[in-house]
């Protein structure tokens, strides 16, 4: 009886089965492999925002002759925090105007087949530069006495952008005493110093505003009267020391927020504050914490700088003669304070220019020196600068990397001194311009052998917006010669009355 039920079932499932109707629509497609080639991808890119245009025309290989079925897709991916992503097309040839923040970047090129969702990609990075990256920032005057900030950019050769302070959200400042880009430090930014104070900018879009005066450096932001950077350095580790106002500040690596402490031109146990040269010398060789000033009242050399771990002293102290060393010269000159000069020659030469007031000058030579945790200040050699043409007139000064020259310039004439040999030399007389610049790059020059330095002339016959020209000059190696010679290539013109320069890196 089972059996015979067990077969009525399989008969009615075959009946059911036989009446069905397959109504279903199946439609099959062949596979379409495609094969994105290396062209194009094969390389890294290093482009500049505003400037380039990327394009590339990508190869692509498919089994199948007809493509209209697929789908193309450029991204930029930012390889920094955050990973960002930035569209750049939807066309199979990518035709981009960068416009991207500055930036290294994973570049995707996918392609899917939209018949069967398949997705294929090829990769290659791009470096995003913008024309604020890296190069001279330049801080001069215009016709109305004011402010202007002018950049030479790397980014693009020999480019001069203009007028930078236009649109910064800084109000219109008078009487531009220096610039100084902050490349090691916690706030990061460019500050720009006038007679009507100092302000600091992004170093990305070159902006600021009231929120960035320097007065917010200070625990009392009411503490000076102008907040006028004159003198800054970068020292060991995050020490820096400034003078403002006429006064010294220092602050170091445990202070937060780049903040500046009370003035430190004192002495331990009082508070009257001394004069001081409106020059610091340091070692940017040994990157020392110690620093040399020269105290106007006393006419003597002083020091200060770092302890354990570079928190700042706060004052400064003597220093003193010993037997051995008296016979070189004395720290107690009693002469007066004409400038100071830091360099990278031999160990990182120190120098100072002093004069009786009687037409007398003397290069006071001396070096700051760390080695193994132990810092010192040895006297060098004193010379007589008598023989040195017009130096009672000259208002810029420099020291040769690698010769024992004083390089310095006074009205149109630019001269070198070799204080050994005691040998003058005109290098250049540039007529009816005059040498508004003397900058001996001591940071950014340094390779083996590397001796430049800059000098920025102005042209009265044309406006102070557009008047200006800085050319970069190298100090040959020659024992038996003084020669210098302009580096081919590396002088820029219509530019503003210069006034400061410092470089920037990123």
């Amino acid at each position: 009886m089972k059996k015979k039920l067990s077969l009525l079932v399989l008969f009615a499932i075959a009946l059911c089965m036989g009446c069905y109707d397959d109504k279903g629509n199946y439609d099959y497609h062949e596979f379409n492999e495609i094969t994105i080639g290396d062209r194009g991808f094969d390389t890294a890119y290093i482009l500049t925002s505003f400037v380039d245009t990327l394009r590339i025309s990508p190869e692509i290989d498919s089994k199948l002759a007809e493509n209209t079925h697929l789908k193309f897709e450029w991204v930029a991916r930012s390889n920094g925090v955050g990973s960002e992503e930035y569209p750049l097309g939807n066309e199979r040839d990518l035709v981009f105007p960068v416009s991207l923040p500055t930036e290294t970047y994973t570049l995707y090129f996918k392609v899917t087949d939209t018949l069967n969702t398949m997705e294929y990609s090829n990769v290659t990075v791009m470096q995003v530069q913008d024309l604020l990256t890296s190069g001279w920032i330049i801080l001069g005057e215009n016709s109305n006495g004011e402010a202007q900030l002018d950049m030479i950019t790397y980014s693009v050769d020999t480019m001069v952008l203009k007028d930078m302070l236009h649109d910064s959200g800084l109000p219109v400042l008078r009487g531009p005493v220096k610039v100084w880009v902050v490349d090691n430090y916690r706030d990061n930014m460019i500050h720009i110093s006038t007679e009507d104070g100092t302000y600091r900018l992004d170093r990305d879009n070159f902006k600021g505003g009231d929120h960035t005066h320097l007065k917010y450096n200070f625990y009392d932001p009411e503490s000076l009267d102008h907040f006028v950077l004159q003198e800054v350095t970068q020292m060991r580790s995050y020490n820096r020391a400034a003078i403002i106002d006429n006064k010294l500040f220092h602050n170091g690596f445990l202070i937060s927020s780049s903040v500046f402490q009370n003035p430190a031109n004192h002495y331990q146990g009082t508070y009257d504050l001394f004069s001081i040269g409106d020059k610091i010398a340091y070692n940017p060789k040994a990157m020392a914490y110690y620093y040399m000033l020269y105290n106007n009242d006393a006419k003597r050399f002083v020091y200060t700088g770092g302890r354990a771990y570079g928190s700042p002293v706060g004052y400064c102290d003597t220093l003193k003669d010993t037997r051995d060393d008296v016979e070189i010269f004395s720290w107690k000159t009693g002469l007066d304070y004409v400038t100071s000069i830091s360099s990278r020659l031999l160990d990182g030469y120190s120098f100072t220019v002093l004069t009786d007031g009687k037409g007398s000058y003397y290069l006071y030579c001396y070096a700051l020196k760390y080695q193994w945790g132990w810092e010192s200040i040895e006297k060098k050699k004193k010379y007589s600068l008598d023989k040195a043409t017009d130096i009672d007139k000259a208002k810029f000064f420099g020291v040769s990397a690698q010769r024992t020259y004083l390089i310095y310039a006074t009205g149109s004439k630019l001269y070198a001194y070799d204080y050994v040999a005691e040998k003058v030399q005109l290098l250049r007389d540039f007529g009816g311009q005059e040498i508004t610049l003397l900058h001996y790059d001591i940071l950014i020059d340094v390779g083996a052998g590397d001796d430049f330095f800059y000098v920025g002339t102005y042209d009265p016959s044309l406006p102070k917006e557009t008047g200006g020209t800085l050319t970069m000059y190298k100090v040959m190696n020659d024992p038996n010669n003084i020669i210098v010679e302009e580096v081919p290539g590396f002088s820029w013109s219509g530019l503003c009355k210069i006034k400061s320069i410092d470089f920037k890196r990123y």
